[in-house]
């Protein structure tokens, strides 16, 4: 307790008070037990959301998968359900799943089961986090400081949004472990001599500086702060001519922050700690603070002139300048885009909400007690200023403990800087906040301690104080627990509809199989608590194909076909709730320009009252009146009476009727594929094409708005029959029809989706029951262009039987990776096994469902998209246009006999040289190299072996 003027009368005096020893214990004791009240009263608050069925957040269902990975293996190395067929290596911060592993572990022996375990681990990390921040507050700043900020804690729905059970994502356990680490190095710098406290405290804060490192990959932004306070530290101190403190600071602090990049560095082999390439520019940005720290204490034997603030000044300019042009020449223009990845930097994160950029309206949101009040922020902004005034007040005092206002300062501003950078940062620039707005309020407690007055009338403010203040963590926690009260009554992200239809994939798919939708609902998809099939795309894995994914649902006909059998693809699955995020799929999908995507809603929902049909000459013609204004759509497709009718075209957007309401979707993507199969519509655009892509996508299950289709490369869609010198269809996929008996001249449509039919055979099936009767040969050597193509033509005898099927037979990939890919016994990323003109053993295990034998080739491929306005994602007649390309594929191994389940296969695999550089050089050519952008290159190991298509059956 600082000593006032009236304490030292009253000590003089020999005059006693039992007043002030009570109010030193209710510091020393009181307010720890209320910060453990608060602590509780914030895990609980987070806890509320633990009844969650799965989760809420998309992303902690792939954290689980890894977590369970971890209880066994500690370090994941692989992750079969991501990214087919080859699966993922994994990568980023494993180092979390470690940890979890572990909690799991100790918990374990109190009853909690794996899943239990991985629900109580984010309001524990809360809970811990909020003791953190009142030993980091009183430890920078003072006793009620650390008190505010953990009662701001235990609220904030800033720090809830990454705290609360079913949100298991890495950046609340880094908060919580840096904030540790934070104070634990304090307690090392405090102490001035080398004692058992000091050896404790630095061996810890190595530990908890690991586990920061570890647990997630934005974990730069920890080692960016500490390397930050020590600059500033050093040439503060340097330019006030405080080198006795220098000298302390270097000897304690290098020393231990070298030791703590370093054990990173080494555990970074290993996997648990994931951002090696970081930790490589923080040790040799450590290096040159190291260098320009010896010019600061040595560098006047050397002749330069350390008289005054100005000389100083100058040498730590000139440094800073040859360091930042240093710096530039090592970088390049990179340098200036150093946190590139958390910005919209390119159309995909363009589209990706948590990398807007921060407005007052979030912060507004994140930082108020209850409504938009931004008391939180507003506090945090004065804690800075009074920070900021007790720094230059501790520099004119020569007080050698300025370190932590300089930790305040800096930890403040990088704070502001990561939360104005995107919206997704808005959580982890919450520790700063708060702690800042904790000092805020602890100043002031601190300003009535250090009055002249009585006790008694400082006491009577202290209440004052408290009156005034304790409001906001009541209310806070109130307003906060009934947030989590309704986030609870959701029971999870994923609605009914669905679990039914990934319950329903669980129970009538291989276990092999994939299914594909849109990337947010990849690791649905992927999750052992619901269908675990694998995904094409989810939220952090295989970004490229987003692209491909958006193009097939904003196209129709040839313009949306891509090879979706290269990704072993089996069911796509189609959500009607994916028109609200349709502005996003069309732009990535290459359908409309950036300006569209910003302007044009892709779909608006009409209510029926809105439209009405009139006759006018003779015509039936439609409007959507709302009462202001009358509008024509361009086109009206009446789904409940059959109808197409023509319209002015008053607003870009086509009307589909249904039966209660209406829907406006955007001309440019009215006859998507998305479109059709959201919401089933047969309509065809361009004849025979909705026949087709229904041929292609089988309807096999619906619950609500979601529907999962059966993906078939090839398909059968219409079938004449040569009958009087002409033919005559009897089949269709959406009309039906059954074979005539007998000796039959036949022409069969084939969809070929995305994929050229390359040398095959027809084969025709007769079965009663399940007894073959008959199987003949019908052609051979067939080929057909996919964006072209022909009927073929087949004369046969149909028996009487139950079933019919035609199969064709041709080259096609068979079987998934199911373990990790090693390359001369090295870990390799398996969507990327040899790089141009490399060689080596080549070690796998691949799972297939049937005894084949299948030869084993590296496929070659590129996802890139051509931008014919230029590459200026920002320019409003921006717009890209998706490309799969497959280059080569090299022969590795023929003739492997593989079994059902699990092979292990090792044999030597090479890569020719310059096989990308020479079809990008192409592509260069063709559209133009300022034209061209190139997402990603993929090297995969896939098995090919003569494949059976069932076409048709019926």
């Amino acid at each position: 307790m600082v000593k006032t003027k009236v304490k030292e009368k009253r000590k003089k005096k020999g005059e006693k008070t039992s007043l002030p020893e009570y109010y030193r214990k209710f510091k020393a004791y009181g307010l720890p037990l209320i910060v453990l009240i608060l602590a509780y009263a914030g895990f609980r608050i987070r806890n509320v959301t633990s009844n969650y069925k799965t989760f809420l957040d998309p992303d902690t269902f792939f954290h689980y998968e890894m977590y369970r990975i971890a209880i066994s293996e500690w370090i994941p190395k692989y992750f079969a359900y991501a990214d087919p067929p080859t699966g993922i290596k994994a990568s980023g911060y494993l180092g979390l799943y470690t940890i979890q592993a572990v909690f799991y572990k100790i918990v374990s022996v109190f009853g909690y089961d794996q899943l239990g375990a991985f629900k109580l681990w984010p309001p524990f990390v809360g809970a811990m986090t909020i003791i953190g921040v009142y030993l980091l507050g009183k430890k920078l700043h003072s006793n009620w400081a650390g008190l505010w900020a953990a009662a701001f804690m235990m609220f904030s729905y800033a720090n809830f949004s990454k705290t609360y059970s079913g949100n298991n994502r890495g950046e609340g356990p880094f908060m919580m472990f840096f904030i540790y680490a934070v104070f634990l190095l304090m307690v090392y710098l405090d102490e001035r001599e080398w004692n058992l406290k000091k050896i404790l405290s630095g061996a810890t804060f190595l530990l908890t500086s690991v586990l920061y490192m570890a647990a997630w990959t934005g974990s730069t932004f920890g080692v960016s702060i500490l390397l930050l306070f020590a600059g500033i530290t050093v040439v503060v101190l340097f330019i006030f001519g405080m080198v006795d403190a220098l000298r302390l600071f270097v000897r304690d602090f290098f020393p231990l922050y070298g030791l703590s990049l370093l054990t990173g560095m080494a555990l970074s082999y290993t996997g648990f700690v994931g951002i090696r390439w970081f930790l490589i520019f923080a040790l040799e940005g450590f290096i040159a603070l190291s260098a320009l720290t010896a010019i600061m204490l040595y560098g006047e034997r050397a002749g330069l002139k350390y008289s005054d603030k100005k000389h100083r000044f100058g040498v730590v300019a000139g440094i800073a300048i040859f360091a930042a042009l240093a710096f530039y020449g090592y970088f390049g223009k990179d340098l200036f885009k150093f946190l590139g990845a958390a910005t919209q930097s390119n159309p995909l994160y363009q589209t990706v909400a948590e990398l807007a950029k921060t407005d007052w309206n979030t912060i507004t949101t994140y930082y108020s007690v209850k409504t938009k009040d931004a008391i939180i922020f507003i506090l945090s902004a004065v804690g800075f200023l009074i920070v900021a005034a007790r720094f230059v007040r501790k520099l004119v005092k020569n007080d050698l403990t300025g370190h932590k206002e300089v930790f305040l300062v800096t930890y403040y501003i990088g704070s502001l800087y990561l939360l104005l950078l995107a919206v997704r940062f808005v959580f982890q620039a919450s520790g700063a906040i708060l702690l800042l707005a904790g000092v805020a309020v602890g100043e002031a407690f601190l300003f009535v301690e250090n009055m002249k007055e009585s006790v008694t009338t400082k006491a009577l403010y202290a209440v004052l104080l408290i009156l005034l203040f304790l409001p906001l963590p009541i209310i806070g926690a109130q307003y906060m627990e009934s947030v989590a009260t309704n986030y609870a009554k959701s029971q999870g992200s994923v609605p009914a509809e669905w679990v039914n239809s990934l319950n329903w994939l669980k129970e009538n798919s291989n276990p092999l199989d994939s299914a594909t939708s849109w990337w947010d609902y990849g690791y649905w998809i992927e999750s052992s608590l619901l269908s675990h099939r694998r995904s094409a795309t989810d939220g952090g894995h295989a970004y490229d194909r987003r692209y491909i994914v958006a193009d097939f649902f904003s196209h129709y006909g040839n313009e949306s076909e891509q090879d979706f059998e290269a990704w072993e693809l089996n069911y796509m699955i189609v959500w009607q709730q994916d028109i609200y995020k349709f502005n996003a799929i069309s732009y990535l999908g290459g359908a409309i320009t950036y300006g569209e995507y910003k302007s044009n809603p892709m779909f608006q929902v009409i209510p029926a009252q809105y439209i009405q049909y009139a006759n006018e000459s003779g015509k039936t013609v439609v409007y959507i009146n709302t009462g202001k204004y009358a509008y024509q759509p361009v086109l009206t497709i009446d789904l409940t009476k059959g109808q197409v009718i023509q319209g002015r075209g008053d607003i870009p957007y086509v009307l589909y009727v249904f039966q209660g309401y209406g829907l406006l979707a955007y001309r440019k993507i009215a006859f998507s594929n998305f479109v059709r199969l959201a919401f089933q519509i047969p309509f065809s655009f361009e004849p025979w094409d909705a026949q087709m892509l229904f041929a292609n996508f089988k309807p096999v299950h619906r619950d609500g708005g979601v529907s999962t289709y059966e993906f078939r490369p090839f398909a059968v869609y219409r079938i004449d029959k040569f009958e009087n010198g002409t033919w005559k269809a009897f089949y269709s996929t959406l009309g039906g029809g059954k074979l005539p008996l007998g000796e039959q001249k036949l022409r069969l449509w084939i969809s070929a989706f995305g994929r050229d039919v390359k040398d095959a055979t027809l084969i025709f099936e007769a079965y009663n029951g399940s007894v073959l009767v008959k199987r003949e040969i019908l052609a051979e050597g067939i080929n057909m262009n996919h964006l072209n193509e022909t009927p073929i033509e087949v004369s046969l005898t149909i028996p009487n039987a139950t079933k019919y099927r035609f199969i064709l037979v041709q080259d096609g990939p068979v079987g998934v990776l199911d373990g990790p890919v090693y390359v001369n016994g090295k870990n390799v990323d398996p969507s990327y096994v040899l790089k141009e003109g490399e060689s080596g053993k080549l070690k796998l295990t691949a799972a297939f469902r049937e005894e084949r034998t299948v030869d084993l080739y590296l496929r070659a491929s590129v996802v890139y998209y051509i931008a014919p306005n230029g590459k200026d994602i920002y320019q409003d007649k921006f717009y890209l246009e998706p490309h799969q390309d497959i280059i080569t594929y090299v022969l590795v191994k023929s003739g492997i006999s593989v079994v059902p389940g699990d092979n292990e296969i090792t044999v030597q695999a090479s890569m020719p040289d310059g096989v990308f550089d020479a079809y990008i050089q192409k592509l260069y050519q063709k559209y133009g190299e300022d034209k061209v952008v190139i997402v990603r290159k993929r090297v995969e190991p896939v098995f090919i072996t003569k494949k059976e298509y069932v076409v048709w059956e019926g």
